[in-house]
C-alpha cells in the first residue's frame, strides 16, 4: 500500500464511478483530523460506509446523528459525500477533500465558513457542545473557525449545498496530486 507524505489521494469507487477523494489531509481539515485521531487513531484516514459492519452503529456517534448526516444532509448535495474519517461518519467534499461534516458521538457539526456560519448561530447552531459527562467541547477551537454544532430546520440543507459548491468551483480548494512514495 503506498505511503504519501503530507497529501492523501484516495481513490474510491462508487457505483461504478471513479470517486476522487483527494488531499483530505491539507490546511482546511487539520483541526478536524487532529480531533479524530485523538480517539480514533487506529482506523483507517478514509473508508466507505459499506466497508463496516453497520455503521449507523459501529462508528462512534449515535445513530441518530448518523442519520442525520448520511440519509438528510447527504441527499441534499450534487453527489454522495458519505465516508468515514478516521472511523466517525462524515462527509466529504469528493472534488477538494474538505471535510464538511462529522458525527461526534450525540451531536454533528457541519463546516459553514464566514456569513453562513455568522447565520446559524443566530438560528440556534452552538459553538459550544455540553456532553451528557459533563464536559465541554469548543467547536470553534477543537474544529476550526469555520464549524457550528448542528441545528434543526432545511435551511442547514440550503447551507450544506452551498459549502458544497464552494469546495468543488474554487481554485484556491483545488487539490494538487501528489505523488506516492512506496512503503519501506
Amino acid at each position: 500500500m503506498p505511503v504519501i507524505l503530507n497529501r492523501v489521494l484516495i481513490c474510491i469507487h462508487r457505483n461504478n464511478m471513479n470517486v476522487n477523494v483527494s488531499e483530505i489531509v491539507q490546511p482546511l481539515n487539520l483541526k478536524v483530523l487532529h480531533y479524530l485521531t485523538q480517539n480514533h487513531s487506529k482506523a483507517r484516514l478514509f473508508a466507505l460506509p459499506d466497508t463496516v459492519v453497520d455503521p449507523y452503529n459501529n462508528c462512534g456517534s449515535h445513530p441518530d446523528v448518523v442519520h442525520v448526516i448520511w440519509d438528510v444532509i447527504n441527499p441534499a448535495l450534487p453527489s454522495d459525500c458519505r465516508g468515514l474519517v478516521y472511523g466517525c461518519p462524515t462527509l466529504v467534499q469528493p472534488n477538494s477533500g474538505v471535510i464538511l461534516a462529522i458525527g461526534i458521538g450525540t451531536d454533528y457539526c457541519l463546516r459553514l465558513p464566514g456569513e453562513l456560519g455568522i447565520e446559524a448561530i443566530k438560528l440556534g447552531a452552538k459553538t459550544f457542545i455540553k456532553w451528557t459527562a459533563g464536559n465541554t467541547m469548543d467547536v470553534r477551537g477543537e474544529l476550526g473557525e469555520d464549524w457550528v454544532s448542528g441545528f434543526g430546520g432545511f435551511t442547514k440543507l440550503v447551507w450544506c449545498k452551498q459549502v458544497y459548491e464552494m469546495f468543488n468551483q474554487s481554485e484556491l480548494y483545488k487539490p494538487t496530486v501528489a505523488r506516492a512514495m512506496p512503503r519501506k
